[in-house]
């Protein structure tokens, strides 16, 4: 009889095991899908933050701002208003002038905090 007795309490012990397991499961995927909607909410904050560029000035202020916060970083790389399309930023090889890329300067008003950001991060004075 122990044995029968030692075997359902094992039975018993896996399936405590296994609940546990599933539940474990379910809270890292509520857990993701919490994490995701943070991450969505974010994002559309900034988007929704993004300020509306509606000249030529604007666009131009965005450019130095880019270019300011790409200073410390020794780079060959600036910013510069596309001679094409004013609401297009273009990134510029600083010797030859010639354009390495370009894209919508909405899109610039995005990559700027993130290139802030990444200045606080390397060149932070308390570190």
């Amino acid at each position: 009889m122990d044995g029968i007795a030692n075997v359902a309490k094992q039975q018993q012990t896996q399936m405590g095991a296994q609940e546990l397991q599933g539940r474990s499961i379910e809270q890292n995927q509520s857990t993701q899908l919490q994490q995701q909607d943070i991450v969505k909410e974010v994002q559309q904050n900034n988007v929704d933050s993004v300020k509306k560029l509606n000249s030529k000035e604007d666009v131009e202020r965005l450019v130095k701002q880019l270019n300011e916060a790409l200073a410390p970083i020794s780079t060959n790389i600036k910013f510069g208003v596309d001679s094409q399309d004013i609401f297009y930023v273009s990134v510029i090889e600083a010797k030859s002038n010639k354009m390495i890329r370009r894209f919508p300067a909405e899109d610039a008003q995005i990559v700027l905090p993130k290139m802030q950001e990444v200045n606080g991060i390397l060149f932070d004075s308390k570190g």
